[in-house]
């Protein structure tokens, strides 16, 4: 009796035996790989690292389209600039005692003494340098020596301007005078100069005749 077994327990002793069986096949062994999942996404492959030697960037050029400026040569001259016109100095001009004084018109006004001479005889059409002196004997303002334009004369000089003057000050003035064949045989000077009375002017005549020109002599001082 104890061996007898009802049908039924055998049939679901049988299951449970067959179900064990099933499942110790359906584990892996160790060290087999497992088969990926067929509803897995594939792994994306990583980008590849930028390699450390590229190429650098190329540079842009401007903006604006306009080419940079080339730089000047580390060995060029610096640009030169004309020289002035030399004015009389202390060195090359007459003294006042060899200098002849300038004729005034009979109706002179203006209180300055004019000085002349000329370096070389003011020969018909050779160009001659005149050095000019307006010594005033008050002090003022605005000194103006200028030479009258006259036809047959050329000058290649403006007139001496002088804002402040001082009595017994010497203001000179250097100029290239061409005297024509059929020009004038003196020139006219016209000074004015403002006080404080007023506006004073006058003329003054230098010859263009033998006898002005420098003479060979030691200089004296100037005053």
């Amino acid at each position: 009796m104890a061996n007898y077994l009802h049908p039924t327990l055998r049939l679901a002793a049988g299951a449970a035996m067959l179900a064990l069986v099933l499942a110790g096949c359906s584990k892996p062994k160790p060290g087999e790989p497992t088969a990926p999942n067929a509803n897995a996404s594939p792994a994306m492959p990583a980008p590849d690292a930028a390699p450390a030697d590229s190429a650098p960037a190329k540079e842009l050029p401007p903006a604006n389209g306009a080419e940079p400026a080339p730089s000047p040569a580390p060995d060029a001259p610096p640009p030169t600039e004309p020289s002035p016109v030399p004015k009389p100095t202390a060195d090359n001009a007459p003294a006042i005692g060899s200098m002849k004084t300038a004729t005034p018109s009979a109706k002179i006004s203006v209180p300055v003494d004019l000085k002349y001479l000329f370096e070389t005889e003011p020969l018909p059409n050779q160009p001659a340098t005149l050095h000019l002196a307006a010594v005033p004997r008050v002090a003022g303002a605005n000194l103006h020596v200028s030479v009258k334009q006259v036809s047959g004369l050329q000058l290649a000089s403006g007139p001496l301007e002088v804002q402040k003057v001082a009595a017994s000050g010497v203001y000179r003035q250097q100029l290239s005078v061409t005297r024509l064949a059929t020009g004038p045989d003196k020139l006219r000077v016209l000074v004015t100069m403002e006080m404080p009375e007023g506006t004073a002017f006058g003329y003054f005549s230098v010859p263009l005749t033998t006898g002005n020109v420098a003479q060979k002599q030691e200089s004296v001082k100037q005053r």
